[in-house]
């Protein structure tokens, strides 16, 4: 199976080059590519800066950077027409720069099958509707209704809605191939366009395991999508337990290559651990 990682960034290059050092490491013959998303006059800045780490770099042209990153299923689908087809991978991991992962994508990403979608959070609707900001924000429902009625409409959409979180995305390449000249409305945001698109197109969903609780503010501590910083204290404390965490965000902490190679040392050091006290208790 040959997977390929899609970094999303838009700034911090010099950082972001010691990240893609380490991911190398941790995923020796996984092939890189980037898209960014930043302003235009940076972009062949940013491609010297990581050459050599990155296959491609690919730039998107919308003049609004925020829409970037709310859309970040249009920008797949856009990378995917222009330069995503050309190349060979059975799975796009999305790696946003903010997202620090302490194990090879082949473990963190086993027990997803071939044509399934990975997301992370993955949950009904009906869970957190009257709770979550875009589906109960007057305004955001609105957009959420309407979006709702255009996949009735286009796809004969009956199924019952999923929400997730936008960290760690993953899409085989038949759903990329897919969607790659569906017209997707500019309503809500990804996270629930996301799902509503693997529905509409029958493709399944598993989740990720990295996200475990919404609303928590224990669960904040390690992973989550609302911009509370994960405290390196609570990253090492993770790595530190054999069965620990291995997923976090959103890490903006400008850490070398050498530094996030410690990190992931612990997570050797405890495996050996458990070993031997598996081995002592049996």
């Amino acid at each position: 199976m040959t997977r390929i990682i899609l970094f999303r960034y838009h700034h911090q290059f010099e950082r972001n080059k010691a990240l893609l050092q380490f991911y190398k490491y941790l995923n020796p013959g996984v092939k890189i590519y980037g898209l960014y998303g930043g302003p235009a006059e940076l972009f062949q800045k940013a491609t010297e800066i990581l050459e050599g780490i990155i296959e491609h770099n690919y730039m998107l042209k919308h003049p609004n950077p925020d829409w970037n990153w709310k859309n970040s299923d249009m920008s797949y689908q856009v990378w995917y027409r222009d330069f995503g087809h050309t190349i060979a991978f059975d799975f796009m991991h999305s790696i946003e720069w903010d997202l620090l992962l302490f194990e090879p994508l082949d473990t963190l990403f086993a027990h997803v099958e071939k044509n399934q979608l990975a997301l992370t959070g993955l949950i009904p609707l009906s869970k957190i509707e009257h709770r979550w900001y875009w589906s109960s924000n007057p305004v955001k429902r609105k957009e959420w209704i309407e979006l709702q009625e255009h996949f009735r409409k286009n796809f004969q959409y009956n199924d019952k809605p999923l929400a997730m979180i936008g960290p760690a995305t993953t899409f085989p390449r038949a759903f990329l191939s897919k969607i790659k000249d569906i017209e997707i409305p500019d309503l809500s945001n990804d996270e629930l366009r996301i799902p509503l698109l693997a529905q509409a197109t029958g493709f399944p969903m598993v989740d990720t395991g990295f996200f475990r609780k919404w609303f928590s503010k224990r669960e904040f501590k390690f992973f989550n999508a609302n911009a509370f910083i994960i405290d390196l204290k609570d990253i090492r404390t993770e790595l530190s337990y054999a069965r620990g965490r291995r997923a976090f965000h959103p890490c903006n902490q400008d850490l070398s290559f050498a530094e996030l190679k410690d990190l992931h040392a612990l997570t050797f050091l405890n495996k050996k651990r458990f070993s031997l006290r598996t081995l002592t208790m049996s």
